[in-house]
């Protein structure tokens, strides 16, 4: 679950026409995109909270079922929409260069409907189930990419770290949605109604339906206007996002950079090879980020870097704890009613800290003693969790302990250390630590890499609480997170404010060096600040691509 840009370019903001920033296209264009974000918010947190509900376990046979039956069901339910995530992902950048950012769009929101209609109108069918999540996965995959790429392209520079914040408000709006709908459905609806489960179910479809209202009236990405060679369509689309006319300063300079990066793409793209074999230039790219590796330690160690902060994300616990929240505050000890209301109240905490990070802390205090912080408060949460579930002796009848507070509590406080560290940083870090030559190629990397380690985990979760015992998964996840904060001590490096060049040498020392390193080197000067700030739009997009 998803990391944050954020911030706002207060320099460039005073630079800015008042139009623009009043712009209502540009504002309902980026609140619209950020709906595909609300498409992967649904996916990951509805499913567990409708298992939990009592005519959905009678209309798929879990009361029939033994409990590791149910445990292993369960793992393939949450996790199958990962895999159909992956092939989104996956699909979504070729199918994007060559149609547009709209058609992706357009696309992801109807297979993520698709994917509703068959998990709504189901009656009982485990395979019908599964098919459902594939697809709304597969939805959520194209839309997981695509929506930051088309917010990061249309946005001012000014506002661009702001807006991008809105995709990642738009996932954790979809969480907590789903968690408050799931809450709702179980204290209004009656309890022997099949449409209990099928209400929270037909409502995710929201996102998808918000994103095919708007889609009439939103323009296509100016950049991929440009990239097309449609300079007058191009053009259109940017007064129209700008809200200022053709040859208004402003909107004359924007334009000619976009040409001058056009241009630039060109000359780097095997003298203007056709832009359709998008394919091969991706596994022309993965071999050539292999030969920069085999070349160059400092790119190399940044590949692993990159690998084991996609790990240390997975391993805390973060995205475990949002797919089986519901299960989760069952075994601690609440009834059904307060498993759903504390849910929800997870996701509004989560919401808090993705708005407050973005906005407030990340530009003020950094990212590495943010994550440190982060990251060593979720390990004390869950070695609390992980004692308490191990020595308490929980009567699922009885009201709930002191201590199982406490635990509820923790679960609290930790959604917080996780907004502050580790969600943000398996993609904010990964867009600042890499070159531009082989940016694009890593960030695709770690995403595929980490969404198959999700669905690994989140397919063995139920069956690790089966075999481990409760509080066997969140030992591992204490262990882990301890090893992680550890080494985010050692070889984190603060990227605030530091060049490209300055982050390059850093690399270069051993990997246990580079945290402290990093606090004790030269930041950035404003003329090298400026120089990152002018990065072929090409590079720096790419880099927005996989923020979840």
């Amino acid at each position: 679950m998803g990391g944050a840009a954020g911030g706002i370019d207060l320099a460039a903001l005073k630079q800015t026409p008042d139009p623009v920033k009043r712009s209502w296209c540009i504002w309902l264009s980026v609140i619209w995109a950020s709906y595909c974000g609300g498409l992967h918010g649904f996916n990951t947190s509805n499913i567990s909270g409708i298992m939990s509900l009592t005519p959905f376990k009678e209309d798929f046979g879990f009361n029939h079922m033994s409990a590791s039956a149910v445990s292993n069901l369960q793992g393939w339910v949450v996790s199958a929409m990962l895999l159909g995530q992956l092939a989104g992902v996956i699909f979504s950048g070729p199918v994007g260069e060559v149609y547009g950012r709209k058609p992706v769009i357009m696309i992801a929101a109807v297979l993520y409907l698709v994917g509703a209609v068959l998990m709504t109108a189901n009656f009982g069918s485990s395979a019908e189930l599964l098919v459902g999540r594939v697809v709304s996965g597969l939805g959520s995959g194209f839309g997981m990419t695509v929506g930051a790429v088309y917010i990061s392209e249309i946005a001012p520079r000014a506002l661009r770290g702001c807006m991008g914040a809105l995709y990642n408000v738009g996932i954790m709006s979809g969480v907590t949605a789903a968690y408050w709908i799931n809450y709702a459905s179980k204290i209004h609806l009656d309890a022997s109604s099949h449409w209990q489960w099928r209400a929270p179910m037909l409502l995710q479809m929201i996102p998808g339906i918000a994103l095919l209202i708007g889609y009439p009236f939103t323009p296509e990405s100016p950049r991929f206007l440009m990239l097309k060679n449609r300079p007058e369509r191009a053009l259109a689309a940017l007064c129209r996002l700008r809200n200022l006319p053709a040859d208004h300063p402003y909107v004359v300079d924007e334009f000619d950079e976009f040409r001058m990066r056009v241009a630039v793409e060109a000359e780097t793209t095997d003298a203007g090879a056709k832009r359709h074999l998008q394919p091969s230039r991706q596994w022309r790219a993965l071999k050539e980020l292999f030969q920069y590796c085999a070349a160059d330690r400092s790119t190399r160690q940044r590949v692993v870097f990159v690998l084991l902060i996609q790990t240390a994300f997975i391993m805390c616990g973060g995205n475990s704890i949002t797919y089986y929240a519901p299960n989760i505050l069952k075994t601690i000890g609440l009834n059904p009613n307060q498993v759903l209301l504390f849910t929800a109240t997870y996701g509004l905490i989560k919401v808090a800290s993705v708005l407050l990070y973005a906005f407030f802390l990340t530009d003020r205090f950094g990212r590495r003693p943010l994550l440190l912080i982060g990251s060593f408060t979720n390990m004390l949460c869950t070695l609390y969790l992980a004692v308490f579930l191990g020595v308490a002796n929980i009567d699922p009848d009885a009201p709930a302990t002191p201590a199982a507070w406490v635990a509820i509590v923790a679960i609290c406080i930790f959604a917080i250390g996780y907004g502050f560290g580790w969600a943000p940083a398996f993609s904010l870090t990964t867009s600042e630590i890499c070159p531009t030559r082989t940016r694009g190629t890593i960030v695709t990397l770690a995403f595929a890499y980490q969404n198959l380690l999700n669905f690994g985990i989140t397919r063995a979760f139920p069956n690790m609480v089966a075999t481990m015992h409760a509080w066997g998964p969140f030992a591992l996840f204490t262990a882990c997170t301890a090893v992680s904060t550890t080494w985010v001590y050692l070889a984190f490096p603060e990227c605030k404010g530091r060049s490209m060049e300055n982050m390059d040498a850093l690399f270069y020392l051993p990997w246990y060096k580079v945290g402290r390193a990093s606090l004790k080197t030269p930041r950035a000067s404003e003329p090298d600040s400026e120089k990152r700030e002018t990065e072929p739009e090409s590079e720096k997009t790419e880099a927005y691509v996989h923020v979840e």
